[in-house]
């Protein structure tokens, strides 16, 4: 089963997953559970930290579907959503009107509202914001007698009405105002302070005595949403919800304060938090270090000043830039005087790359490779702002006393400090340490009269510490509106109220069997951790920027997301029989769209590379039929020469029925008549006397297919006066490695170090095509021990040559030039050395696409070619619009021209030959 996991400790297998594909169909779906007495578990983006987005009896997941936005009110500042609506989609939706839905979530691009409500989220500026609770005017349910009500806002009339209906609605009513207005003391004395922002223990009973008539004389109109908010889908199921909007703030600034200590940070939020930020936030140092490790945030690492042991990051909101200014220059002051070692005010481009670290950390902190994580079990404890720091102390105190280490990072202005104890749960004194250390922590935040949940919600993992917190008749009183809810217990059972044991259904961490791999997996332990690492953030469901997952993005469908499939290889290595195991029909489909981008390796927070992983895979499960299917990919190289030879007659086979149904191909490009190799021995220089030589790794592409490309790159070495060495290519590594033909690949690799053993130290390698450059730097480190070439790009040759004055002169060009990017160069290489490369031709003005994958990747566009053109739209449908004719697309990758050229009808360029073009003597 696919979906037996969320980002919790706890792993579940689900009896059933319904995909509702509409509010009527999940209305159906609902009711018809509740007729058959069948207990169900609602999970939206599956983020969940504490386990409640799964379940052992039938998951309804509204992710894919229920993702409209019904209605909206510019004029109101509210707008009426589906519970599968994205946040980030949201106010990316409202942004234009200027206006956002309040709270910000490290996971805001793939959070839904659903879960929000669900969970009460909240982000990190709920001291200005407060919480989901606050932003959501009324709730669409279903209750548990099939019935679907609204619950809003009601005066002291219509209040009346609710009471006297003799419906579960008017029961509800009935039992919560009796409930309330006979033991409002007993309620608020057994709740957290209610000067907490974040109070996500149990049902949100305090709120509604706190905040509304008839129990607060000065409260306003009557409203159970609240109620609904923080549930964890255990009261009833949301179809809709009435969000309230606010304005995007006029005026904002980020500092980011660096400690040389915990300790000086955290004893000074306190004083702090009297000056009114909208937000500051806490990072230790092992979470600092933890993005280090992770090739996307080492780009985000620019503000960080030596090596702190803890930062603070700070941020004002104003309509007013006087009055911001002032609050900046005494936050500023305060923190200098106060053991800062540095104070930055942070520039508008590097704003949202200290948040990007910050939003990372989760997933940063739970994607170490191995047994021992760092586990989320007492991490969402919130205590009152002054206690902060007191509480910090002892509970570090107490980590010391297991000999246990930990990370802290999180929400300093409301009194949050994510903790994470370092443990390996397969270990059995692990999990005894674990269950100790919660047991501790929960005594200690009662003591401080926190909150054991602050945003994460109750779940399963503190479900068993509540009736500590609130003592028995508190808790009674919760599970007493727990069954009028829900009677029959069928609304995501053992999640909020529950005296489950903490070690039952942990997700196992325990790599049974070792299969003898072709790739060297020493970096990630084993193959088994390299997928096990995968720690459920789900960040590659994201629904915007950057390029992870391309596949899912196509389809919303959990299978082909980096989460659903690493969890399906996890399950299968840890398997009695692995091998037998990994050729589950499943486990095949959800591989067979992926497209291999590497955009994961970068992209997901725990690094998991999963086109590495389905290359073993593939390589696992090799059969006589795969064999049969890769021939051509074998063989690849002599196809094509022999091909060239005689391309008309070549383009017809390569289009054939016959091939077609073999390979699955439905269309192919034509190759050209006359190979590279063939024109450079007509064209290639005899005398050279420059000291510098470039040696040219031709790969089959640019031999065969992309052979302009190839003669205006050799023209233009020309040009630079270099010496010139083609080492034409045999066949295509990559190719080799994405089919898991990995011992083919290993003899490939050979044969090019063999052509490679006369290249002095200062000489240059270079190709045109990234994923065949690039594949030296990532996964042929895998499958040898020799030493490696290092092979450039293009535009990193460029740079090394113009370093050594070897460039000709360039015309000035005021195009504007549109740059795409092949996935593997994204993921593998620096952008910033392609904006250099350009700079060097004056005027040019320079845009890099920041569009996702282009969905053809090698063979697959030509098999899957309905969802590559999806992918291919999603990606680049936003920019294309945006090219004039008088602009120029250049795309690095020949897949990507293929693709453009095909869907869009552009003809991209590559960079050799828009260089060549602007030589002034060319």
């Amino acid at each position: 089963m696919l979906i037996t996991t969320d980002a919790s400790i706890f792993e579940i297998e689900p009896k059933e997953v319904v995909y509702p594909d509409s509010r009527d169909d999940l209305v159906r779906t609902i009711r018809q559970l509740l007729l058959n007495n069948q207990h169900f578990t609602m999970r939206a983006g599956g983020t969940s930290i504490g386990g409640q987005a799964i379940g052992d009896g039938v998951l309804v997941d509204i992710s894919k579907y229920l993702s409209k936005i019904i209605n909206f009110s510019k004029e109101g500042r509210e707008v009426i959503v589906e519970p599968g609506v994205i946040q980030d989609d949201l106010n990316n939706f409202l942004k234009p009107y200027n206006l956002k839905f309040a709270p910000d979530t490290s996971t805001s691009n793939r959070a839904m509202i659903g879960g929000m409500i669900g969970n009460n989220s909240c982000g990190s500026y709920s001291m200005f914001y407060g919480t989901t609770r606050d932003h959501v005017k009324s709730v669409e349910v279903i209750l548990s007698d099939g019935s679907l009500i609204e619950f809003k806002e009601l005066n002291k009339e219509e209040l009346n009405q609710k009471l006297i209906l003799e419906t579960l609605e008017g029961d509800i009513y009935r039992f919560i105002v009796n409930l309330l207005n006979n033991n409002q003391q007993a309620i608020l004395d057994a709740f957290p302070d209610e000067d907490l922002i974040r109070r996500n223990t149990g049902y949100a009973l305090d709120e509604l005595v706190r905040k509304y008539k008839p129990f607060n004389p000065n409260g306003e109109n009557f409203n159970l949403t609240p109620l609904i908010c923080g549930s964890e889908g255990t009261l009833g199921v949301i179809v809709s919800a009435k969000l309230n909007l606010v304005k995007l703030p006029k005026y904002k600034e980020l500092i980011v304060a660096h400690f040389s200590s915990d300790e000086q940070s955290l004893s000074l939020v306190k004083d702090l938090v009297k000056l009114y930020p909208a937000a500051i936030e806490y990072i230790d140092k092992p979470t600092l270090d933890a993005s280090k490790n992770n090739s996307e945030q080492q780009k985000n690492r620019v503000w960080i000043d030596g090596s702190p042991k803890s930062v603070l990051i700070i941020e004002y909101f104003s309509n007013s830039l006087e009055e911001l200014n002032s609050s900046i220059s005494i936050c500023k002051n305060m923190l200098l005087s106060n053991g800062a070692y540095s104070v930055k005010l942070i520039n508008k481009s590097d704003a949202n790359k200290v948040w990007e670290v910050r939003k990372s950390g989760l997933g940063l902190l739970m994607g170490k490779v191995g047994p021992k994580k760092t586990v989320a079990v007492i991490e969402d404890a919130v205590v009152p702002v002054d206690s902060l720091y007191a509480y910090y102390k002892e509970i570090k105190r107490l980590m010391q006393s297991y000999n246990v280490d930990a990370v802290y990072y999180g929400h300093a202005s409301v009194g949050l400090i994510h903790i994470r104890p370092e443990l390996d749960l397969s270990d059995k004194k692990d999990q005894e340490k674990m269950t100790s250390i919660a047991n501790n922590v929960s005594r200690i935040v009662k003591k401080y009269k926190g909150s054991l949940s602050g945003e994460h919600g109750d779940g399963r993992v503190r479900a068993p510490f509540l009736r500590e917190q609130f003592g028995n008749t508190v808790y009674q009183y919760l599970a007493d509106l727990k069954h009028l809810f829900d009677s029959k217990n069928l609304f995501n059972p053992n999640v909020i109220l529950s005296d489950t044991d903490l070690l039952q259904n942990l997700r196992p961490v325990v790599n049974q069997k070792d299969v003898v791999t072709a790739f060297d997996w020493v970096s990630d332990m084993s193959f088994f951790y390299a997928a096990e690492k995968c720690n459920g953030a789900g960040v590659c469901r994201k629904s915007n920027g950057d390029t992870m997952c391309p596949s899912y993005r196509a389809t919303r469908s959990e299978e082909f997301s980096t989460r659903g499939r690493a969890n399906l290889l996890r399950k299968a290595l840890q398997s009695s029989n692995p091998l037998k195991s990994l050729k589950s029909s499943e486990i095949r489909r959800a591989l067979s769209l992926c497209l291999s981008c590497k955009a994961c390796k970068s992209e997901c927070p725990a690094n998991v590379d999963m086109a590495k992983l389905k290359s073993e895979y593939l390589f696992q499960t090799r059969n006589v039929t795969s064999y049969i299917k890769t021939w051509h990919i074998r063989n690849l190289g002599s196809i094509l020469k022999v091909g060239s030879k005689s391309p008309s007659v070549f383009n017809f086979l390569q289009s054939s029925f016959v091939t077609n149904k073999i390979f699955g191909f439905e269309r192919l490009p034509p190759s050209l008549e006359e190979s590279l190799e063939v024109w450079w021995n007509k064209n290639k220089s005899t005398k050279n006397n420059c000291s510098t030589t470039v040696w040219v790794m031709v790969d089959i592409f640019t031999q065969y297919y992309d052979v302009n490309i190839g003669r205006d790159l050799l023209n233009f070495l020309k040009k630079c006066g270099v010496s010139i060495k083609v080492i034409p290519a045999r066949g295509s590594i990559v190719a080799l490695i994405s089919h898991g033909l990995l011992n083919e690949a290993k003899k490939a690799i050979e044969l090019v170090q063999s052509q490679l053993v006369n290249v002095e130290d200062n000489d240059f390698i270079v190709g045109v095509e990234p994923s065949e450059v690039l594949v030296w730097r990532d996964d042929v480190k895998s499958l040898t021990n020799n030493k490696l070439p290092k092979i450039l790009l293009f535009e990193e040759l460029l740079l090394e040559l113009n370093q050594l004055n070897l460039l000709p002169k360039f015309d000035a060009s005021n195009s504007k030039v549109w740059v795409y990017e092949h996935c593997h160069q994204k993921s593998l290489a620096e952008t910033s050395n392609l904006i250099k490369a350009l700079e060097l031709i004056p005027e040019l003005k320079i845009k890099i696409i920041d569009g996702g994958c282009c969905g053809m990747a090698g063979e697959f566009g030509y098999k899957h070619s309905t969802i590559s053109k999806k992918i291919a739209h999603n990606s680049l449908d936003d920019y294309i619009v945006k090219i004039r004719n008088q602009d120029v697309l250049i795309a690095t990758g020949t897949s990507c021209r293929n693709q453009i050229l095909n869907i869009f009808k552009i003809q991209p360029m590559h960079l050799p030959s828009f260089f060549i073009n602007l030589l002034k003597d060319y």
